[in-house]
């Protein structure tokens, strides 16, 4: 278990890196949010996310769907609030089954 516990946190450290890399000057593309998004949920299902944290793991894609019918109707900075929504509630699921419990 400490394997997993070290390499979600590894993962969510990784994402918060790369999420706010545009407060250093480098913008994030929808593209690149889209392709994090996705990255986060799919570690979040290989966590067991839809078992230990279904709440924070439904709000992940559905917030992931939203990312892509946005972006898809050419609505990006839409697409890029509901891509960063997206990784935040996939790293809530991720605290959730860190921490064994809820953390809301």
């Amino acid at each position: 278990m400490k394997g997993v516990k070290r390499v979600i946190s590894t993962l969510g450290l990784v994402l918060l890196f790369n999420v706010n890399s545009f407060a250093v000057g480098k913008e994030l593309t929808v593209t690149e949010l889209l392709d994090e998004a996705q990255n986060a949920i799919k570690v979040a299902f290989e966590a067991r996310c839809d078992i230990k944290a279904p709440y924070e793991c439904a709000k992940a894609r559905a917030y992931y769907e939203i990312a892509k019918n946005e972006t898809s109707k050419l609505n990006i900075e839409a697409g890029k609030e509901a891509s960063l929504k997206a990784i935040d509630w996939a790293l809530k699921a991720l605290a959730v089954i860190n921490s064994g419990g809820e953390v809301r």
